[in-house]
């Protein structure tokens, strides 16, 4: 199929889904449905791969593919994201795409995958900012994480540091990967941080789990000093 000129309509993307089973690996398959940890069908293919089709889709009616009624696939999802990510338009049209999309979320990987190809939010940090303050802000664990990475991606500076260490501490959703998304964000923090994000480790509303596992993930980084870990262990919960 030729991605790039392809007219998306039912039976083109009947097509296309046929097509990427039939690029099926299927030892990958089965180790992503282990990281994964989701109950979500996974058709296997490794993420080059589908970067690679989602930015000739992206150069051709990626909105007619949007539109498109997806199925159960992991990758699907996957593709409709990594889609937004490369498509060329006004930040007005793509802040809504984003906005729509974090309602399909349904699982860490897509989360993450997601946020990582939003290269117009580094360009954009300013405009696209309320957007993910107010994902972070939300009850939707997975809108909670796409704003907790989102800030870990883009935009740990010195004008927002204040702002990130409150919103961390905002968040009162317990479910795992929220939980793991606050701990990731404060262990990248020290690190780009340390000074300040010490001071944040001394004094919080972070529960003992996200505190210890931030010390956890700070500990196992090459980028921390042996003295830094000691130190930082001295602040377990």
């Amino acid at each position: 199929m030729d991605y790039t000129s392809m007219k998306w309509n039912k039976e083109s993307y009947k097509e296309f889904i046929s097509e990427l089973k039939g690029m099926q690996d299927e030892k990958y398959r089965e180790f992503h449905n282990k990281i994964i940890g989701a109950e979500v069908e996974v058709i296997g293919l490794r993420s080059p791969v589908v970067k690679d089709i989602a930015k000739k889709i992206a150069k051709g009616d990626w909105q007619g593919f949007l539109a498109q009624k997806k199925g159960k696939y992991y990758e699907e999802t996957t593709l409709r994201g990594q889609v937004i990510g490369f498509a060329k338009a006004d930040k007005e049209i793509i802040k809504e795409y984003i906005e729509k999309f974090t309602d399909e979320i349904n699982n860490w990987g897509v989360c993450d995958s997601f946020i990582g190809n939003l290269k117009i939010i580094k360009k954009e940090k300013e405009y696209f900012y309320p957007m993910v303050k107010k994902m972070a802000e939300s009850k939707d664990q997975w809108k909670i994480r796409f704003g907790l990475i989102t800030l870990m991606s883009y935009y740990i500076e010195k004008e927002y540091l204040d702002e990130i260490f409150e919103m961390c501490s905002k968040v009162e959703n317990k479910e795992y990967y929220v939980q793991m998304g606050q701990a990731w964000l404060v262990s990248t923090l020290f690190i780009k941080f340390r000074d300040e994000t010490l001071e944040y480790l001394k004094d919080n509303s972070l529960d003992k789990w996200t505190q210890n596992k931030a010390i956890q993930k700070i500990r196992e980084s090459f980028r921390v000093s042996e003295e830094d870990k000691e130190l930082v262990k001295s602040l377990k919960k």
